[in-house]
């Protein structure tokens, strides 16, 4: 977001209508809306917006927000009862909260609670707050109603992003923008601390159909009704890149290709400055590497020496004020390096200062996060963009790295840095540019169990797992972020959904937590009953390791593209040994499902003396699908699920009769 900063601008105030921008008054509940138990507008919703009204008055520097909403069941209760409101804490602060809550009877309980403000990320420049407090007394079949004002310094002007579409189906929304009227007179301070005369004001907005944005000399103006609610789909790209909305903001921009190639130069400007190949990093290239290493090689070493520096990202981040209390400083690669120590970006353009010293191209890429947003090129926000990488030319081929995601393997990306758009570093300036995806092979889970039944159905054994990839990743920087107790507890609760009811597994140990080039082993540890013991017969399902899990995609409709992350291969071998006296009595058929080109799924079991055993492979090389794909995406999953839960039969061998009782039963 640009920072709009007044310069020496006489305001009008007296000009400006500011009743218009003071609060509505209270709205009196119709007789329908207290007696109101569901809508047929939003059938199964837990609650509605009848009314909500976004107003801003730039010149007043000033936000108002006002609400009304009908709870219609325990869901919408929990969604409704604590209202957070998220605000940047350094220049703005939220002010003028009042509420109420109207019971079905029409009795009115008001807020008179105090406010609380809660931190939720400070760094140097900024200061991530929430406003929260409680609505009172709420109950299913109340309307709860309240009201907030965002104010900001004088020197600030703060255009709207207007989200449409909000968790819940809202009835009517009203939204009013009148912007500052020296637009033409603003100094814009973008992200990279350039300075510019603002050349007006723009907005990109995504609409329903038939629906505008209405400007006049009254400012711009927009009302909606019967807006459906923001879908709740599992495996959805990020809802803000598809969602209903209106972004204005001042730039001193006026086409796409402008804003991005100036912007950059300023950013590769400064990657530049920060990874500049000193004399100190000259001397660590050459103590990292030999002479005779090729490309690869010295691109290898130096990525293992970085990946062993204290991630700060992934650990805690350091306060101006505590470097300075310890004499250290962060200006270069340099300190970096010294101090052992960085942030994810200050260790992925370390990581390009030791390869530029070591005799490779190296350029920085920063990118979109794929678990946050989609760049949109229209929309002239450098904080769109997120997280920094590296490109290295190794052998003549450009290679992608991730040094300032911890634990990432050598030559790959986290997921949520794959297949974006972003920024790159060229020999000739910037550009726009698209990381590579990943494989099936590049994210492989490898799940062997080796169990022992006895003759009451209690099971016992191990099970070892072996992770490489984006699995394994997820589990190393999970035990960055907290103790490997906690992370030993997560694992086995993640590996408890799976498999048969009954069955209790506890992870024994990791092995390779820190250790990126490897694989990262588990072994678990099972204990408990297996299956259904019936007389003679003993019923358990075939497919141990998916027993558990039921189907991913349960709606046979789609509103929303899915995105499943990323590519993955998962691949089981099962062995249980049986008690004696037992045999396999009924063995299901060897599964096979297709999904070409996306995926397929092999299933064979095997039965020999007391040894019941299935291998198991999956595989998907494509994580994003159109909503035009989805019923074969369902179907695939479905027909895998339903063969991941056939039963296999065992049968206990009928005691041999005694000598005397076989003479007497031949009488």
């Amino acid at each position: 977001m640009f920072v709009i900063v007044r310069r020496l601008v006489l305001l009008c105030l007296a000009l400006l209508p500011c009743t218009a921008f003071g609060f509505p008054e209270w709205q009196q509940p119709t007789p329908d809306e207290l007696k109101m138990t569901s809508d047929s507008a939003a059938p199964d919703a837990p609650a509605v917006y009848l009314f909500r009204e976004e107003t801003v008055a730039d010149d007043l520097h000033m936000h108002s927000m006002y609400a009304r909403i009908k709870i219609l069941t325990e869901k919408g209760k929990e969604m409704f009862s604590d209202i957070e409101i998220p605000y940047e804490g350094t220049n703005f602060s939220i002010t003028d909260i009042s509420g109420r809550t109207i019971h079905a009877d029409g009795t009115v309980v008001p807020f008179t609670g105090k406010p609380m403000d809660k931190l939720v990320v400070k760094t140097a420049q900024f200061k991530a707050m929430e406003k929260v407090f409680s609505m009172p007394d709420v109950q299913v079949g109340s309307i709860i109603e309240y009201r907030w004002k965002l104010r900001y310094d004088d020197n600030y002007y703060s255009s709207p992003r207007w989200y449409i579409q909000q968790p819940v189906f809202v009835h009517k929304a009203h939204y009013h923008f009148q912007p500052t009227k020296t637009s033409r007179m603003l100094v814009s301070k973008d992200e990279h601390g350039h300075e510019q005369v603002a050349a007006g004001l723009s907005y990109t907005y995504s609409l329903p159909a038939g629906v505008n944005v209405r400007s006049g000399v009254d400012g711009y103006d927009l009302t909606v009704e019967n807006v459906s609610g923001l879908p709740d789909e599992d495996y959805m790209p990020p809802f803000g890149s598809f969602s209903y909305r209106v972004i204005f903001y001042y730039s001193p921009w006026r086409t796409s290709d402008e804003f991005w190639k100036t912007e950059g130069k300023y950013w590769s400007k400064e990657v530049d400055r920060f990874s500049n190949s000193s004399s100190k990093m000259h001397v660590v290239a050459q103590q990292l590497t030999a002479p005779g290493d090729n490309d690869r090689q010295k691109v290898e070493k130096i990525y293992a020496a970085v990946m062993k520096l204290e991630n700060t990202s992934f650990t805690r981040t350091h306060s101006s004020a505590e470097n300075k209390a310890e004499g250290l400083k962060v200006k270069s690669a340099d300190d970096i390096w010294d101090q052992k120590r960085g942030s994810d970006d200050e260790i992925a353009r370390l990581f390009i200062a030791l390869c530029r010293a070591a005799g490779l191209k190296a350029y920085a890429m920063i990118v979109v996060n794929r678990d946050r947003d989609i760049l949109q090129q229209g929309y002239f926000d450098w904080n769109q963009l997120n997280d920094e990488l590296a490109i290295v030319s190794v052998g003549g081929k450009e290679l992608f790295f991730d040094p300032g995601q911890r634990y990432c393997e050598f030559g790959k990306l986290h997921w949520k840095h794959t297949m974006v758009s972003g920024v790159r570093q060229t020999d000739n300036g910037t550009q726009i540019a698209a990381t590579p995806g990943l494989t099936y092979q590049d994210t492989r889970t490898d799940r062997f169990a080796q169990l022992t039944l006895d003759p009451t159905g209690q099971v016992s054994g191990i099970i070892r797992i072996t992770m490489t990839g984006t699995e394994a990743l997820h589990w190393r920087q999970a035990a960055l972020r907290s103790d490997e107790a906690e992370v030993k507890k997560d694992f086995e609760d993640e590996l408890q959904k799976t498999v048969p009811p009954g069955v209790e597994v506890k992870t024994n140990h990791f092995v390779g937590l820190e250790d990126y080039v490897n694989v990262l082993f588990v072994q678990v540890d099972v204990s408990g009953s297996l299956g259904t013991v019936t007389g003679k017969r003993v019923f358990f399902p075939a497919v141990f390791f998916e027993a558990g899990v039921g189907p991913r995609f349960a709606s046979g409709k789609r509103e929303n593209p899915v995105d499943l992350h990323h590519p993955y291969s998962v691949h089981d071998q099962f062995n249980l040994t049986l008690p004696p006296g037992m045999t396999v009595e009924s063995l299901p058929s060897e599964a096979t499902v297709p999904f070409s080109p996306h995926g397929d799924y092999v299933a064979k079991y095997v039965a020999k003396d007391n040894l019941y055993a299935y291998g198991r492979l999956l595989r998907l090389a494509s994580p994003f699908y159109k909503t035009d794909e989805y019923p074969q995406l369902r179907s695939f999953y479905e027909k895998t699920n339903t063969d991941d839960h056939v039963q296999v039969v065992l049968k206990m061998a009928a005691a041999e009769a005694s000598p005397k009782a076989t003479a007497g039963n031949s009488r």
